[in-house]
């Protein structure tokens, strides 16, 4: 089964880790949202500096990128949700796929988020 994660926040560093340790299913895509206008190479580059990577973990960790996506949109905004979900079906295991949503966000905003993944992204086996 695919695994998709959803994370709300900047950091990936800890999906990292568990990817690079086997702990993750393979077939486990990694999606950021967040109001911030980025881009994963962009979130790559600001963390390579800060990772260690040992020489054997390199192809390891370009496969992780390559999982992952970003979305920029607004925690208050249905359409932003919408077209997450979109995004989401569009991965492998689509609407199937089972979802897991990591939220590292301030608690102004955990009711919007909270409502809009409930109404918009969840998935059909959720």
């Amino acid at each position: 089964d695919a695994l998709q994660c959803l994370w709300v926040t900047s950091s990936s560093l800890v999906l990292r880790w568990l990817f690079r340790d086997g702990l993750l299913p393979e077939e486990t895509y990694f999606v950021g949202f967040a109001r911030s206008n980025l881009t994963v190479d962009g979130i790559r580059s600001a963390c390579l500096p800060h990772m260690k990577v040992a020489d054997g973990e390199t192809e390891r960790l370009s496969v992780f990128f390559s999982r992952n996506s970003y979305l920029s949109g607004q925690y208050d905004e249905e359409s932003s949700f919408a077209q997450l979900h979109a995004h989401l079906n569009s991965l492998p295991g689509g609407q199937e796929a089972n979802r897991l949503f990591y939220l590292a966000l301030p608690p102004t905003v955990y009711h919007d988020v909270t409502k809009n993944i409930r109404h918009k992204c969840m998935s059909g086996k959720s």
